[in-house]
């Protein structure tokens, strides 16, 4: 999976497309960086007016908070060398919001790997270089990443791992699904973690593999959707969870709940399968 980063900037007069650079945000397989300036944004905030200054500001500050906890990964990010997450939402909401003051450019691939360090000397180079980092900027994992990560360690000595079940175990599966968890004693046990806060496209894809996969299953195996209500702002992913959590064909479980699907894998003696 490729790297990628994209600039944010403030659009201080849109009409002439005079902007200026004012933070980064970079999106790895593994995780996020996002920072922004504030000593540049009191230079620029010189140039708006004060109600200008307060959006912009507001918005940035809803980037850092609302942008990370919702990215995966870059694949989810970008699509077709284009930001997809501005189409979301929550962006789009953000954009008419602060008039469109803020802006991202079109992401950029490197082959680098990003730490700390690294993400630090990009943000001098493009964004401010007379940045002091007073505080290291630490990754945000999403709750969804870290929750999921929780949830298949744990299960782990129960059930297979990020199992790509074909038709050597299924046979009637046409085409292979991978799972986050896949056991048997008996009877078959699958758990799966869905961001319902992803694009919709994307969300559906996932919903369909899984319940491709729970459908060609004996009745008796016991299938597991791990997953946390998206906003009803968002009416295409609300909907889908809402199936989904009504469905008969599986149980729906909070993330902060997973614990609830390991108490019955180690109740039912639930086993990794052989391959």
């Amino acid at each position: 999976m490729k790297t990628y980063y994209s600039i944010v900037s403030i659009a201080t007069k849109p009409q002439l497309n005079e902007k200026f650079n004012i933070g980064l945000l970079c999106v790895t397989p593994e995780q996020t960086f996002f920072h922004f300036s504030d000593a540049k944004f009191r230079i620029i905030s010189k140039l708006l007016s004060t109600q200008g200054s307060k959006l912009a500001l507001s918005a940035l500050r809803g980037i850092d908070e609302k942008i990370n906890p919702a990215i995966l990964q870059a694949s989810d990010m970008f699509q077709d060398g284009k930001l997809a997450m501005v189409s979301e939402p929550y962006l789009g909401y953000l954009s008419r919001y602060n008039n469109n003051l803020v802006q991202f450019s079109e992401p950029v691939t490197i082959d680098l790997k990003i730490d700390v360090d690294v993400f630090q000397t990009l943000f001098k180079k493009y964004i401010f270089a007379e940045e002091s980092f007073q505080k290291i900027i630490k990754a945000k994992a999403p709750k969804f990443e870290r929750v999921r990560k929780s949830f298949k360690e744990s299960a782990q000595q129960y059930a297979n791992i990020d199992f790509k079940v074909s038709n050597s175990i299924i046979k009637d599966l046409v085409a292979p699904v991978t799972v986050d968890v896949f056991g048997k004693n008996g009877e078959i046990v699958t758990g799966q973690s869905i961001n319902f806060s992803k694009k919709a496209s994307l969300l559906q894809r996932d919903i369909y593999s899984y319940m491709y996969l729970v459908e060609v299953m004996d009745k008796k195996a016991k299938s597991y959707v791990l997953g946390e209500e998206p906003s009803k702002k968002e009416e295409l992913n609300h909907a889908l969870w809402k199936n989904l959590h009504e469905s008969k064909h599986i149980e729906f479980i909070p993330l902060d709940e997973y614990e609830r699907i390991i108490a019955y894998m180690k109740k039912k003696g639930v086993e990794p399968v052989e391959v």
